[in-house]
């Protein structure tokens, strides 16, 4: 398993970096759309929806939407705040769950609209945010990456206290307050070598920005857990030999994205 996670990494990581800095951003957008649609048919099986014709229409009906989201900034913002604060009231899904889950995983309705709350912003904040720097696009993708390190690696070495026991047992206070450090960590030289001349306040800026990455990755990574949970899941699909299925592999970016973004629109 660990051989096999591996060689997709090695595979994936640098597709991605080529993809990110190389591609035109409409390309990129609908390179991202792609993935996106795998996603949301992965989610369909998360939410038990099972009718194939409906699968690929929801599935493309999402990534269409947040295409379209990403290529027009007018509709940018309001979405990426709505997504902001709809990522607040998910904190409380996942600390109080099983409690009130019937109420809105019972609702299909319910469930579709979160499926587009889940995928639209991140494809919209990528998008957006690759047009204005590809760079940083990369930055918050090794942001994310250092949450999950060193979450991984803090928390097998002295991980005691579970984080969240009832949405995913494996997870740790120490390993999550582990992946946080680290993040900042990782910012702290970007700052130096990217920012010129930078003054104490903009280290503080850009750590409080790690910090907020690190903490939406976390949120990601548990609300995506907890589907997995309800529905008696291991993964969301098999496409990614020794990973699972894409959304796992997304499932932090989906709250980081459009925190980020929103974040470094905010604070820098």
């Amino acid at each position: 398993m660990i051989v096999k996670r591996l060689l997709t990494a090695a595979l994936l990581i640098p597709l991605v970096v080529m993809a990110t800095l190389l591609l035109e951003n409409k390309l990129f957008a609908i390179v991202v759309m792609l993935v996106v649609v795998l996603s949301t048919w992965e989610y369909c099986q998360l939410i038990q929806i099972k009718q194939l014709l409906f699968k690929a229409f929801y599935s493309l009906l999402v990534g269409i939407v947040g295409l379209a989201v990403g290529l027009y900034e007018s509709v940018l913002m309001p979405v990426l705040i709505v997504s902001a604060l709809w990522w607040l009231v998910n904190i409380l899904w996942i600390a109080y769950y099983p409690r009130f889950s019937r109420y809105w995983y019972s609702n299909r309705p319910i469930r579709l609209v979160n499926g587009f709350l889940i995928f639209v912003p991140m494809l919209a904040a990528l998008a957006a945010l690759q047009r204005q720097s590809p760079e940083m696009v990369l930055l918050l993708l090794v942001l994310i990456w250092s949450t999950d390190s060193g979450a991984f690696f803090v928390g097998k070495a002295i991980g005691k206290h579970k984080l969240c026991a009832n949405v995913s047992p494996g997870k740790t206070v120490e390993g999550a307050i582990g992946g946080i450090v680290t993040t900042i960590g990782v910012m702290m030289p970007y700052v130096a070598l990217q920012v010129e001349n930078a003054a104490s306040e903009q280290y503080l800026i850009f750590a409080i920005l790690a910090l907020l990455v690190a903490i939406a990755s976390v949120i990601g990574d548990l609300f995506e857990s907890l589907f997995k949970r309800i529905s008696n899941i291991k993964d969301s699909g098999n496409l990614l030999p020794g990973h699972g299925g894409i959304f796992d592999r997304i499932d932090s970016l989906t709250a980081a994205a459009p925190v980020f973004y929103l974040g470094y629109a905010m604070l820098t």
